[in-house]
C-alpha cells in the first residue's frame, strides 16, 4: 500500500513539474521568437520607408545590426546586399519570400541550417517602383537552445526528482500510518479502509487537476507578458524610428510638424496603455478600495461630459435619460466602468450614430445600459471581447487609439462589485452592454 501511494503521488510531482517546464520553455521561446519577427517586421518597414523616400542612399548610411537587408529589381537581380557584394550573388527571383512579395506584396520564408541549429527568417516587401526590399536574420532554433542547456536542465530535474520523492516518501507514510493501525478483519476497521481508498483516488485526481491548472496559469503569465510586451514594443518602434529618420536629417522640413505628431500620438497610446494595465494589476491583486455611495446618474452627466468633444468629432449624439439610482461602491471603479463603455461606443460607432446611455434599477439591482448604433460584434467575437487585448478590428482600434484592455477593466470592475454584465450586438446595427449593481 504504502509504495503504490509513494508511486502515485512522486508520479503526479513529477508530471506537473515535467509539464511546467515544456510550457514554460516553449512559451518563452515561441514569445521571443515572436518578438524577433514583430522586430524585423517594423525594421522592414522604416528600411521601406527610408528606401521610397531617398532611395539607395538610405541604405549605404544606415546601420542595420544583426539584421541584413538586400534589395532585389523586378528581374531577380540583387542590386543592394548590406553583407555581400550584389554583383557576386545569384538571381533572387524564385527564392520563396521574394517570389511572395512579387505576386502578393508581401513575402516570408524560413530556412534552416544543415545541423538545424540555426535558422534564418526572411521578410520582404514590394517596393513602389517594382523591386522588392527584403530583410532577414539568422538565430538558434529550440533545438539547439535545448542542447546548450542540457547540463543545467538535468541538475534542475534531479534535485527536483530528489524532493519530489523525499515529499512524496514523507506523505505516503503519513497516510499509511493510520490505515496500517486498523485491524482489517474488523468490520468496522474494514469500512475505515474503504472509505480511505476512494479519498486516496481523489486526492490522485486533484493534484492532477492542480498540475493542470498551475500549468494553464503560467499560460496565461506568459500570453499576458507577451500581449503587454508586444504592445508596448509597437508605438516605441515607430518613435525609434521616425526619430532616426528625424536625427539623420533625412526629412524635409515642411514634414517635421507631422512626423512629430506621429511621435507625440504613439507616446500618448504608450501612457494610455500603461495606465489601463496599472488598473487592471489594481483589480487583480484585490485589495479593498474606498468605498462611498455612488450616484449613478450624475457620473453618467460626468462621463457625457468628458466625451462630447469625441463624439462632436464624429457628429454622434449622446443621450442619457433614466433616475438617480444610488449603489454602495468605489466610485472610481463604477466611473472607469461608464466611462469605458461610453468610450467604446464612439470609437466603434458609425459617423452620425447615437449612443444611448440609460440608468434604473431592477428589484435590488442597480441597471447600466449603453447601446450604440455601431459597427455590431460578430457573433464568434461576443464571448472573447472582454478578455485583455483582444481587438475585432486591429487596424480600426490602432487608429482610434484602443488598447484593448477597455472592457477587460469594465469586466474586472464589475466582477469586483459582485455584479454582472450581458451583451447583445448584430452585426452592422449596434451594440448593446447591460451592467447590473447589487444596490
Amino acid at each position: 500500500m504504502s509504495r503504490k501511494i509513494f508511486r502515485h503521488i512522486l508520479f503526479t510531482a513529477l508530471a506537473v513539474l515535467f509539464s511546467s517546464m515544456v510550457f514554460i520553455f516553449g512559451g518563452f521561446y515561441h514569445y521571443f521568437e515572436g518578438q524577433q519577427s514583430e522586430l524585423l517586421l517594423q525594421e522592414l518597414q522604416i528600411a521601406v520607408s527610408g528606401v521610397e523616400e531617398f532611395g539607395e542612399d538610405y541604405l549605404r548610411q544606415t546601420d542595420f545590426g544583426s539584421s541584413r537587408v538586400t534589395c532585389v529589381s523586378p528581374d531577380g537581380e540583387v542590386v543592394y546586399d548590406t553583407a555581400a557584394d550584389a554583383g557576386t550573388m545569384e538571381n533572387h527571383g524564385q527564392r520563396e519570400e521574394i517570389r511572395e512579395a512579387f505576386g502578393e506584396g508581401e513575402g516570408h520564408s524560413v530556412r534552416y541550417s544543415a545541423t538545424l541549429t540555426e535558422k534564418t527568417d526572411y521578410y520582404a516587401r514590394r517596393l513602389k517602383d517594382g523591386s522588392v526590399l527584403r530583410i532577414s536574420r539568422t538565430s538558434i532554433t529550440l533545438g539547439a537552445i535545448v542542447i546548450g542547456m542540457q547540463q543545467p536542465i538535468m541538475l534542475v530535474l534531479a534535485i527536483a526528482l530528489v524532493l519530489s520523492a523525499v515529499l512524496a516518501l514523507r506523505l505516503s507514510e503519513n497516510i499509511v500510518k493510520p490505515i496500517n493501525g486498523l485491524d482489517l478483519e474488523d468490520p468496522l476497521g474494514n469500512e475505515v479502509y474503504e472509505e480511505l481508498s476512494p479519498l486516496l483516488k481523489r486526492i490522485d485526481k486533484q493534484n492532477q487537476e492542480l498540475g493542470r491548472a498551475y500549468t494553464l496559469a503560467q499560460q496565461d503569465r506568459i500570453e499576458f507578458t507577451a500581449n503587454v510586451s508586444h504592445e508596448l514594443k509597437t508605438p516605441l518602434q515607430s518613435i525609434m524610428g521616425t526619430a532616426e529618420l528625424l536625427e539623420n536629417g533625412m526629412v524635409r522640413e515642411e514634414d517635421v510638424p507631422g512626423f512629430a505628431a506621429k511621435m507625440r500620438r504613439e507616446a500618448a497610446r504608450m501612457v494610455t496603455l500603461v495606465e489601463d494595465i496599472i488598473r487592471l494589476s489594481q483589480l487583480d491583486t484585490g485589495d479593498s478600495l474606498p468605498v462611498e455611495t455612488v450616484h449613478l446618474f450624475e457620473v453618467a452627466k460626468e462621463v457625457r461630459s468628458s466625451l462630447s468633444d469625441a463624439a462632436r468629432r464624429r457628429h454622434i449624439i449622446l443621450l442619457l435619460k433614466g433616475e438617480d439610482v444610488a449603489v454602495t461602491g468605489v466610485y472610481r471603479l463604477i466611473m472607469e466602468i461608464l466611462y469605458n463603455l461610453c468610450d467604446n461606443a464612439i470609437k466603434y460607432n458609425k459617423r452620425g450614430g447615437t449612443v444611448h446611455i440609460g440608468i434604473g434599477e431592477e428589484e435590488s439591482r442597480a441597471v447600466i445600459t449603453v447601446k450604440d448604433t455601431g459597427i455590431g460584434i460578430p457573433p464568434g467575437d461576443q464571448s472573447h471581447v472582454f478578455e485583455r487585448f483582444y481587438r475585432i478590428d486591429k487596424s480600426r482600434s490602432k487608429q482610434s487609439g484602443g488598447t484593448g484592455l477597455g472592457l477587460s477593466i469594465v469586466k474586472h470592475a464589475v466582477q469586483y462589485h459582485n455584479g454582472e454584465i450581458r451583451l447583445k450586438s448584430t452585426p452592422g446595427k449596434g451594440t448593446e452592454i447591460t451592467v447590473f449593481l447589487p444596490k
